[in-house]
């Protein structure tokens, strides 16, 4: 099993972790964070944010946006740290990245569950310090109002998911550098065997330690989050849905918006436990569909070249945006742009496409020679800078 071939990885890498010290060109790197919003991905991006001094930027589940990519150029990083799948932080991201000589890596894992461990794992390994006199935050993975509340606990903390199927994730509590601060957060999905269980293995591994739960019910305003929660992701699934065919993905948003009414209808009644449950089900549902249309969608794009072509030239023109704010010349750039236009409407798809990764490469140039410039404009203020 991947959880458990990865502690003694992370047993050795902790020991060593407090006597090595942060070099001076880790100190001074401009990191940008970028993740979904799902809920479980986004506090840990916060919590390694928070501890990195790194900004975060934050994308819709599943969707490629041109603007986000737009809003990390403008920070003009040294490093972006991808967190979460290729589902979550679809791949054009790396593509862009790739294009403007931004580096980057991506932790992730195949749930959110093996994307924590992950992320503790390649954290370790470029920053040996990250764990040092940190709290160690425990939580269900999929309980929204859990989650929240690991958000709202202050200072230097790290948070670890678990199901009942992933207890094992509490085996690295034992590593966490004599870790002497843990929090359990007792929540309506983690069941009381599970919960007992952690208690255990934590009173096991953190010897003479601060342990300490923190018992949260299913609040009317939890359930009601939730359930708009599940909106946004509902209604995202119905556009990117839109002008396709994919019956599988049909039924799986007529399924989550029946778990919605049912959910709105339970939350009328006083019944929030079950309120809250159909909003957390209908949220899975829509991401399913955000998924498959997403993948339906680059096929589309793939078989058609005039529609391809013009979507790398928007994509062109929103990056130039950046470069143009910071008060970089780009009338070359601009130029040859409006050449792959031309190319475009004429039906001449060779040349459009060669005009256009010209303009690339300049624009690239342009970006790498103006990044101090961006920097002087736009200085990282760590946790907090980016989108909500």
């Amino acid at each position: 099993m991947m959880v458990k071939k990865g502690f003694a990885w992370l047993f050795g890498i902790l020991l060593l972790a407090s006597m090595i010290p942060l070099s001076q060109a880790q100190a001074t790197l401009s990191i940008v964070i970028l993740v979904s919003d799902n809920e479980a991905d986004s506090a840990l991006a916060e919590d390694l944010a928070s501890i990195l001094n790194a900004t975060i930027v934050v994308t819709t589940w599943g969707v490629y946006d041109t603007n986000v990519t737009a809003e990390i150029m403008s920070y003009a990083p040294d490093k972006v740290i991808i967190i979460g799948g290729p589902d979550a932080v679809p791949k054009e991201y790396e593509t862009d990245l790739s294009e403007l000589g931004i580096p980057y890596v991506r932790w992730y894992g195949k749930d959110r569950y093996e994307t924590n461990l992950e992320v503790i794992k390649y954290a370790l390994e470029e920053y040996p310090e990250l764990f040092v006199n940190i709290k160690i935050v425990i939580a269900h993975g999929r309980d929204l109002g859990a989650i929240k509340q690991v958000k709202g606990i202050q200072g230097k903390k790290f948070v670890i998911y678990v199901d009942k199927n992933l207890t094992n994730q509490t085996e690295i509590i034992g590593t966490l550098l004599k870790t002497k601060t843990v929090i359990i957060i007792k929540s309506p999905l983690m069941d009381n065997e599970t919960a007992e269980m952690i208690r255990e293995r934590v009173r096991e591994r953190v010897q003479n330690g601060n342990i300490t739960e923190e018992d949260i019910g299913i609040t009317p305003e939890m359930a009601w989050e939730a359930i708009e929660i599940a909106i946004n992701r509902t209604e995202t699934a119905k556009e990117i849905l839109d002008n396709l065919t994919i019956p599988s993905a049909t039924k799986l948003l007529e399924l989550a918006e029946k778990e919605i009414q049912i959910a709105k209808e339970s939350y009328n009644e006083g019944n929030y436990g079950k309120a809250y449950g159909q909003a957390i089900a209908a949220k899975a549902h829509a991401e399913a569909v955000i998924r498959l249309a997403g993948k339906e969608w680059r096929n589309v794009m793939h078989a058609k070249v005039d529609i391809q072509l013009e979507r790398e030239v928007y994509k062109l023109e929103i990056k130039l945006k950046v470069l143009t704010k910071a008060g970089i010349d780009v009338t070359e750039i601009s130029e040859k742009i409006e050449a792959a236009k031309n190319a475009i409407q004429a039906g001449d798809y060779e040349g459009a496409r060669e005009l256009i990764e010209q303009a690339k490469n300049m624009l690239r140039d342009a970006f790498m020679q103006g990044r101090g410039k961006m920097k002087e404009i736009n200085l990282p203020v760590g946790r907090g800078r980016g989108r909500p």
